[in-house]
């Protein structure tokens, strides 16, 4: 498993199914909202802190029914280049996640 950070600093790799699922839920937990979406064509989620502000998007690759790698867009100078959608926006229904191109 490997965890791909794309932050502020610069990027953040992390190896390792018990790490990545530490540093997922440490983001998880600063979330308020989070909505699935696909992630230049691949599953994933975007979230938003409390004030409506972009959090993370998360793409996960996926190989035969499990996750094998999560890249992540944390640097909220490059959240701000894309078009999410709005956080307040009705959801949408399950199965049906927003397109988003990551960079």
């Amino acid at each position: 498993m490997r965890l791909t950070v794309d932050a502020p600093a610069g990027e953040i790799v992390v190896l390792g199914a018990t790490k990545v699922a530490a540093g997922t839920q440490s983001a998880a937990d600063a979330a308020t909202l989070g909505r699935p979406a696909f992630v230049n064509g691949s599953p994933g989620v975007i979230s938003w802190h409390a004030d409506g502000s972009p959090l993370s998007v998360l793409a996960f690759t996926v190989a035969h029914g499990r996750i094998t790698r999560i890249t992540a867009v944390t640097d909220p100078a490059k959240l701000a280049l894309m078009d999410l959608p709005d956080p307040a926006a009705e959801a949408a229904p399950a199965g049906a996640g927003r397109r988003v191109s990551a960079p």
